[in-house]
């Protein structure tokens, strides 16, 4: 069987790691291998059976395209941002229905590709714990401010791009993207996420270096709702429409 096999192989190279280990983790790898016949619940639960905690899987086909390209962090989790993200998001677009606490979601993005790590830690080290920030495989980070209102979360990101600007190289620039979501109306993750894009994509077209901030996503809709739900009640008991 898959697990058996594969079992086997992760203990045959735990215990010669062990006997090898360097004190430099710096050059430590990362192993990857596709396994057949194991899919995610079976990998849970030999996962559980044999506390594989520091191992992790994911999909073949979100790997393939990265296998050769050069690593820029310690570990895999770059492979995982974009998912993680998402599961991030859905949890608190959740709380924000049920519980009225508003979230913001911001695209930060420099110029210089090579600047990514460092606008990365910088904006790691501004953040709450209950917030979250991604490096996503297109290119921006994304931050996720739980519980912030837009008008909050504006002041929180012109205050991290200008740390930015004062410590990074000169002449870097950095743009960003915002759009807020208070749980007025059922949305998803990527619909938010296309929002953020438009934004930092206005942001780079004025010129970079600049933080764009959308309509709150929900504020948009729910308004468009409530204009429906009205000319539905005038046409109701008039009988006629209300004027465009």
């Amino acid at each position: 069987m898959a697990d058996d096999t594969l079992a086997r192989e992760l203990s045959g190279i735990e215990a010669v790691c062990r006997k090898q280990r360097s004190s430099n983790d710096e050059q430590a790898l990362c192993l990857m291998r596709v396994v057949e016949g194991l899919d995610a619940e079976s990998w849970r639960r030999l996962r559980e059976e044999l506390s594989l905690d520091r191992w992790q899987a994911a999909p073949a086909a979100s790997l393939a395209k990265n296998i050769g390209a050069p690593a820029t962090r310690a570990d895999l989790g770059e492979a995982y941002h974009d998912a993680a993200l998402h599961r991030f998001l859905l949890c608190e677009m959740e709380r924000a229905r049920l519980c009225q606490l508003p979230l913001a979601l911001a695209l930060v993005e420099p110029e210089a590709a090579d600047a990514t790590d460092m606008v990365f830690e910088l904006a790691q080290a501004q953040l709450r714990l209950f917030d979250h920030a991604s490096v996503l495989r297109e290119g921006p980070i994304a931050i996720v401010l739980s519980g912030t209102p837009l008008a909050a979360a504006e002041r929180l990101l012109g205050a991290m791009l200008r740390r930015i600007r004062q410590v990074s190289e000169p002449g870097l620039v950095c743009s960003a993207g915002l759009v807020g979501y208070g749980g007025l109306v059922t949305l998803d993750s990527t619909a938010l996420m296309e929002r953020a894009f438009a934004a930092i994509a206005d942001a780079r077209r004025l010129g970079g270096n600049r933080l764009e901030v959308a309509p709150s996503a929900d504020a948009v809709l729910a308004s468009r709702e409530s204009l429906v739900h009205a000319g539905e009640k005038h046409f109701l008991f008039t009988g006629k429409k209300l004027p465009d």
